[in-house]
């Protein structure tokens, strides 16, 4: 009897913990969104033509929370390296890419995919008696993502794409993400940041296709004239396959954000209200005395880390407002 309650409660606890797991990354992953907008929209201010024009005629208070914008952007105790958008701001995105500048966003989604990986390893404890999913996975909590996509692809080369891909579903499509947002490559972060966030980023023009452009061309070769279509594949290798798992936190951030931004906020300050408002949200998470586990204490750190930027960033968002003279909206 003390056996089956010590088990009970070990399985009641790992529940309570992969349930706040998975709230906490539907939260990250709302967060990366809101954090990214923000900088999206601040972005186009400053580094737009109207504001740096006038602050450069004028002087004064404009010049100034130009200046204070400028800072928000690149605070690396607040957004980071955040330019985004169009023109200058795709250009110095680009070059902060190249040069290793951390973005307040990328952090965010790669903490949330980090989160969701946990989670689903914390739902299939039959993982860690796979040695190859085993060390995967002990990699990503580590932190050591080349070494977790190296040795995903590993095994992906040595058992095959479909076992391997059973074996650690739903976590590869996260592991694959999270390599795609830090490594060396600046051109693959719309794939991984469509993963971690749940939003669809519209593909470059000349830096590739969206999926429903490949999808709506790649018609396979066809069955040429006079012959039979080819018989289906042999099921055999896919029966001797373990049935996956039952995953019902699967849909819980396979859209995170559904709608994270009700209007758009088209004003600094309403972006402040909202990074603040995650911030609160993120701290609250971070605070459930339920949670616990491998890693808790380091990982609650993190969240508290993420949450005190996300209000760094508010503030200077804020200051930038009230130097531009913005206009509030009434309530």
């Amino acid at each position: 009897m003390p056996d089956a309650a010590t088990a009970a409660s070990t399985a009641a606890s790992t529940d309570v913990d992969t349930d706040l797991l998975v709230d906490l990354c539907r939260e990250l992953a709302e967060t990366a969104d809101a954090v990214g907008e923000a900088a999206r929209y601040a972005s186009g201010l400053a580094l737009g033509a109207r504001l740096p024009a006038a602050a450069l005629a004028r002087g004064g208070r404009r010049r100034l929370g130009w200046r204070t914008l400028l800072r928000t952007l690149t605070d690396p105790s607040g957004l980071g390296w955040a330019p985004r958008g169009r023109g200058v701001a795709r250009a110095g995105r680009l070059a902060g890419m190249l040069t290793g500048r951390e973005s307040l966003a990328i952090t965010v989604a790669v903490c949330g995919l980090r989160v969701r990986i946990r989670a689903a390893s914390a739902a299939r404890p039959d993982l860690l008696g796979d040695p190859g999913a085993a060390a995967v996975l002990k990699a990503v909590e580590e932190g050591r993502q080349a070494e977790a996509t190296r040795l995903f692809r590993g095994l992906m080369r040595d058992r095959g794409a479909g076992p391997a891909f059973s074996l650690l579903t739903p976590a590869f499509a996260d592991i694959l993400a999270w390599n795609a947002l830090t490594d060396a490559n600046p051109f693959n972060d719309h794939a991984g940041w469509q993963v971690a966030t749940g939003r669809a980023v519209p593909a470059e023009p000349l830096l590739g296709l969206g999926a429903a452009v490949r999808a709506f061309c790649d018609r396979g070769p066809g069955v040429p004239a006079g012959q039979s279509p080819p018989s289906a594949p042999d099921p055999r290798p896919l029966r001797a396959l373990p049935p996956p798992a039952p995953q019902p936190f699967a849909h819980s951030y396979a859209r995170p954000c559904p709608n994270p931004c009700p209007d758009r906020p088209g004003s600094l300050r309403a972006h402040a209200a909202a990074l603040r408002s995650h911030a609160v949200r993120l701290r609250a998470a971070a605070a459930a005395p339920a949670w616990r586990g491998r890693g808790a204490d380091v990982l609650r750190s993190e969240v508290r880390t993420l949450a005190g930027r996300c209000a760094t960033a508010a503030d200077g968002f804020n200051l930038a407002a009230a130097q531009l003279g913005e206009v509030r909206r009434p309530r």
